[in-house]
């Protein structure tokens, strides 16, 4: 969940469960979410991710590429606010490792 609330706050100015969505706005957030926690997942799993800036990189490269992709780059401030909704990820990953590490 806070992967989906950084990204619906930064895209869509919204709150999940304070302002109102519309179900094919949920399901867009909703694969969005999937697609960049998986990169996340996948990336800071690897051995000495935390230690090497070229995998930081790597991380921020990818997401990138997710969120200016054909399926969601047309997602309203998604393009504006890149830069900032990439570094809100990657610190809550960082800060978070452990959890993405175990979680099951």
């Amino acid at each position: 969940m806070p992967f989906f609330r950084i990204l619906s706050k930064e895209i869509y100015d919204k709150k999940y469960g304070e302002d109102s969505f519309t179900d094919d706005e949920v399901g867009t957030m909703v694969m969005l979410t999937r697609a960049v926690f998986g990169i996340i997942e996948r990336e800071i799993k690897l051995t000495g991710f935390s230690e090497s800036i070229p995998a930081h990189y790597r991380l921020r490269e990818e997401i990138q590429k997710v969120l200016l992709s054909k399926q969601f780059k047309d997602l309203p401030n998604i393009i504006k606010n890149r830069q900032q909704i990439i570094s809100r990820l990657m610190e809550w990953a960082e800060a978070n490792n452990d959890i993405i590490i175990y979680a099951e």
